[in-house]
């Protein structure tokens, strides 16, 4: 009988082994239960609410807590600068939320994302309507039925000339009446009727800020003034629009943020150009308005009311722990290459090509009676970059859709005692044009408003400049 070959027998069964292995070791069709999870989505509150010692968390949705506006910083030490930052991101989110038209303040049942046209900070209302020979207006409208933005418009409208009232009848849906081209302008209006001596900082400070800016299409940019109900009630408890109330209070110290209930006083400035050729009106957030021609009162010429784009934004606001205030500034991405910059403006070397060189006179005329500009654009080149182009980007982001995606925060100025100030200059290309930047300053908000005093009193008024508003007509 013939013996079998174990050599031929041995491959057989390894192959067989092997083929087992592989079968017990195939995964099963059905996916293994996972313990991972996707992680959770950090909302406005988690960041206003952050307490630690490190960087503050960055919002990665927009959810209705942003509609809070936000009171505290938290603390700000070394790593206070991306904290303040991510502090004005969340103040302009929720200044810009959609009102509540019967109490001008933020509305979280409405939404950033699906509304831009009705922000909060436009239903405030602003010092013209504060500071004027009558009592305050009331807030939000009082007991007259009108509230919101109509209420913050006919909160001044015994200042309007008839033929601002005339278009205005005829044009229910303006909300804005834009009547100062210069940011310092209405404050110089009133040192010059009060006969007011002023110190030599702010005779400088008075000289950059009243001087219009003149866009490329020749149009003057102009200003407005807000502030919140904390500094409002504050203002009328003390009739700080009033010679005897000034005199009587011994210190001005205007309310600090201390809960979501009391976020401290907030004044909102904001810079407007008329939106013309080569404007794309879908990279602004924009009003209809009717804007001022002269000194003199009287509406522009040509088109009136004019959609107006907002170009640039200051955010003052006494938060929590921050006794000279923190100095939020945005613009809107095209100031410095397409909406006040021309790359080929010739001739070269001319004064009207020259960086922040001012091009008018504060009592020019803006357009000639057929509405032809006037004045040469302004070349401006800012004086500063963004301190988070990062933190910008995150908050671009979760604003698509909206105009606000086409603004970006310039920095948060803030200081400490064992700090000081950070940073160390801080100023908006659209707002602070002329002011002189140089290593001494006064390129700096908490440097230019230390020198803030009320007029006609002249005493210190907290860093606060609109307490010089005027008081007589």
């Amino acid at each position: 009988m013939q013996r079998s070959n174990p050599s031929y027998a041995r491959p057989f069964l390894l192959l067989s082994a092997l083929a087992l292995i592989l079968v017990a070791c195939t995964p099963s069709k059905t996916p293994a239960p996972t313990t991972e999870t996707a992680a959770a989505p950090i909302t406005c509150a988690a960041a206003a609410n952050f307490t630690g010692p490190g960087p503050a968390p960055v919002p990665t949705i927009i959810d209705s807590s942003c509609a809070a506006i936000p009171y505290s910083p938290g603390e700000l030490n070394n790593s206070g600068q991306q904290k303040a930052d991510v502090f004005g991101w969340l103040s302009f989110v929720s200044l810009n939320w959609p009102a509540n038209p019967s109490t001008c303040a933020p509305n979280p049942r409405a939404s950033i994302l699906t509304d831009a046209t009705n922000p909060t900070w436009l239903t405030y209302l602003s010092d013209d309507a504060v500071y004027n020979a009558g009592p305050p207006a009331p807030w939000c409208g009082g007991s007259t039925g009108s509230n919101g933005v109509k209420a913050r418009l006919m909160a001044s409208e015994s200042s309007y000339s008839p033929a601002v009232k005339k278009i205005l009848a005829a044009h229910p849906e303006v909300h804005l009446v834009l009547l100062h081209n210069a940011k310092g302008h209405e404050l110089v209006s009133t040192l010059h009727l009060l006969r007011a001596t002023v110190s030599d900082p702010m005779k400088s400070i008075l000289q950059s800020t009243n001087l219009p800016l003149v866009d490329q299409n020749g149009r003057f940019v102009r200003y407005s003034i807000s502030l919140n109900k904390d500094e409002y009630d504050y203002i009328v408890a003390k009739k700080l629009n009033t010679v005897p109330g000034q005199r009587a209070i011994s210190n001005i110290d205007f309310p600090m943020g201390s809960s979501p209930s009391t976020v401290g006083a907030i004044e909102i400035k904001a810079a407007w150009k008329v939106l013309g050729p080569g404007d794309n009106p879908s990279r602004f957030f924009t009003q209809q308005a009717i804007v001022y021609n002269n000194a003199e009162g009287a509406p522009s010429p040509g088109p009136n009311p004019v959609t107006v784009g907002l170009v640039g934004l200051h955010i003052a606001h006494k938060a929590k722990g921050q006794s000279t205030w923190t100095w939020s500034t945005f613009e809107q991405v095209d100031n410095d290459t397409k909406s006040f910059f021309n790359p080929n403006c010739t001739p070269v070397g001319s004064p009207s090509c020259k960086a922040n060189t001012p091009t008018a006179t504060s009592k020019s005329n803006e357009l000639s009676p057929s509405g032809k500009p006037l004045n040469a654009p302004v070349q401006v080149v800012p004086y500063l970059k963004p301190t988070n182009p990062g933190l910008n980007s995150s908050f671009q982001s979760l604003l698509a859709g909206t105009p606000f995606q086409y603004y970006q925060l310039i920095g948060t100025q803030w200081s400490t005692g064992a700090i000081g100030t950070a940073p160390q200059f801080l100023g908006a290309s659209v707002q602070e044009t002329f002011v002189p930047f140089s290593s001494s300053g006064p390129y700096s908000c908490i440097g230019c408003h230390s020198f803030a005093t009320a007029q006609p009193v002249t005493k210190k008024s907290d860093m606060s400049f609109i307490v010089s508003a005027p008081l007589v007509n």
